[in-house]
């Protein structure tokens, strides 16, 4: 790759931000029946006029394709390879509607639901990457404190020392300094293999594990961004089956097998939506509230408009929910290990203060001296030679 055509994919990372308000441009396009030359030649100009140079390099992009004359007038493929993969299909909704600028703010929407999912699911990601280390090291500090401690008490004060929370604590200082490193790096890894697995691992197995914190997250993550592709292509005049199958082309494998396993329900029962829906890609709580408008829609499709549309902020609550019980699992028990430990450098210290007074201390000496004294003598004599 040319060091020209890193820099134009990197301004188009950059534009990809802000797609929603370009989308909404074309239809206003659409609207006042502009040439297509005339708006890319126009924004062009105010892009530069503006500094904005992300979106004035989309724009010559565009403006080169539809030049080249071949499917000029195609809005997929004025935009593939500048949108990411995930507008595709949407994209190939608004050539095929009659009602362009209706379709193309109705994919500005649908952009910018998925964009709040999508910020609400990094935002609650970044949590658990900043906490791990964190706890890690903390966890690794007050080890050393309560071990330091261990090492400078007399062998006749452990046995008063160390007892309740203070030997839970030695424990886990114990097993934080001999096994610490090897337990955050299976830790990490498992984590790590979880996250592979999420789009690409399905079967009977995967439906067991749907509702565990990390894969539900995923499920409902997932399913907030089918909502709102299906709204806007539904609304765009496509078919229930035929969305899914569009979906279904474009997706995650796991995402796929979902889509095929809901089409082939519909073909043996096409009238029982809901139940071709509950077989693991919804979460309950969204399957409970589609069965709720299904009972005044008129079409099942129109529920899944509604959830797409009206019923985003429920979607984003469900999203926002899984990604709070998916930290707590990730983090969690780090976080009060953490806490236990540093509660625990609270008490050893006063602990140990008290049993190391004179009068204690002579007490202590004096019944560990005499319990080895009532030690039992082994019988066992070695022979002479």
């Amino acid at each position: 790759m040319t060091f020209r055509r890193f820099v134009q994919r990197g301004w188009v990372w950059f534009f990809r931000a802000r797609r929603a308000e370009f989308y909404r441009d074309l239809a206003e396009m659409f609207r006042r029946n502009e040439p297509m030359m005339a708006f890319f030649e126009g924004e062009i100009a105010n892009a530069v006029r503006t500094r904005q140079r992300a979106r004035a390099a989309a724009l010559r992009m565009m403006l080169n394709r539809y030049q080249s004359g071949h499917h000029a007038g195609r809005v997929r493929y004025l935009m593939q390879g500048i949108m990411p993969r995930a507008d595709g299909m949407m994209l190939v909704a608004v050539d095929r509607a009659e009602d362009k600028p209706k379709a193309l703010m109705a994919l500005a929407s649908a952009v910018e639901a998925q964009g709040t999912m999508k910020s609400i699911v990094a935002a609650y990601a970044v949590f658990p990457i900043v906490m791990l280390p964190l706890c890690y090291v903390l966890i690794r500090v007050l080890s050393g404190v309560i071990l330091s401690i261990d090492r400078s008490t007399p062998e006749y004060v452990k046995a008063a020392l160390w007892i309740g929370m203070n030997g839970w604590a030695r424990s886990i200082a114990l097993a934080s300094d001999r096994f610490g490193v090897l337990l955050m790096v299976l830790l990490t890894a498992a984590v790590a293999a979880a996250a592979v697995s999420l789009p690409r691992w399905k079967g009977r197995g995967r439906l067991a594990l749907e509702s565990w914190p990390m894969y539900a997250l995923y499920r409902d993550f997932q399913s907030g961004l089918l909502f709102t592709s299906m709204a806007m292509l539904l609304s765009t005049g496509a078919t229930l089956k035929g969305a899914l199958e569009d979906i279904a082309q474009g997706s995650s494998a796991w995402m796929r097998w979902h889509l095929m396993r809901v089409l082939r329900a519909l073909d043996d029962s096409p009238t029982s939506t809901i139940d071709a829906f509950s077989r693991g890609l919804l979460s309950p709580y969204m399957l409970s509230r589609a069965a709720t408008l299904q009972r005044t829609a008129a079409t099942f499709s129109d529920v899944l408009v509604e959830l797409g549309t009206r019923e985003s902020e429920r979607v984003l609550k469900g999203v926002r929910r899984a990604a709070v019980v998916t930290n707590v699992a990730v983090v969690g028990v780090l976080v009060a290990l953490s806490t236990f430990m540093g509660l625990a450098t609270l008490t050893v210290p006063g602990r140990f203060s008290a049993l190391m007074e004179p009068s204690t201390l002579m007490g202590l000496k004096q019944a560990h001296e005499a319990k080895v004294d009532r030690a039992p003598i082994s019988n066992f004599e070695p022979k002479a030679p």
